[in-house]
């Protein structure tokens, strides 16, 4: 046989080989099985480099939000400091994006602020209500907005990421059923 090109051809050629009367089909189904794993193998490690894409997007809206803090870090501005916060990370393979409310504290005896950061709770599946940001400033609520729509956008991605690498997990697991059960089968009596 000569070796496929194209989808088609793969296509055609696992289609004839499954009607073939002479091939070793104990041989082709340790290929097909052979395959099988080693595809759903590469799908899964496809998913976590896609998770890492979504990550680098996130942080460039984490860093759009935080540039618009930067340039309002001034004693000209009304409502300065901004007290809102965002973070992206990984951890233990999950992607989170999070927001938080700053308190600025006086230091005693010194010069600057002590920083207290207050975890804000998501209340929605995929973003954050319009609520939890009910203390921000006039000039911190636009890009606030702007931020969690991107984050929304990326949350609701990560999630179907999620999804695809349970279905990987779960093919693998009847993979290995569908082996043992094709191992299992007896051949018939003459």
């Amino acid at each position: 046989m000569n070796k496929p090109n194209t989808i088609e051809e793969i296509t055609e050629q696992w289609h004839e080989m499954a009607r073939a009367k002479e091939f070793d089909h104990y041989q082709g189904r340790r290929m097909a099985l052979d395959h099988c794993r080693q595809y759903l193998q590469s799908l899964s490690k496809s998913l976590d480099m896609e998770r890492s894409r979504l990550r680098y997007l996130a942080q460039r809206l984490s860093d759009h939000f935080w540039a618009h803090n930067e340039a309002h870090r001034t004693k000209d501005t009304r409502g300065y400091p901004g007290h809102h916060g965002c973070r992206v990370r990984m951890l233990r393979g999950s992607l989170e994006m999070h927001w938080y409310y700053n308190t600025f504290v006086r230091v005693k005896k010194g010069k600057g602020h002590a920083v207290f950061s207050e975890h804000i709770r998501r209340a929605l599946k995929y973003r954050y209500s319009k609520p939890a940001f009910n203390r921000a400033h006039d000039w911190e609520r636009p890009i606030i907005e702007e931020t969690e729509a991107g984050f929304e956008m990326v949350r609701i991605m990560n999630a179907n990421l999620t999804h695809m690498r349970r279905l990987v997990r779960a093919n693998l697991k009847q993979l290995d059923r569908l082996e043992a059960h094709l191992d299992s089968l007896q051949p018939p009596e003459h």
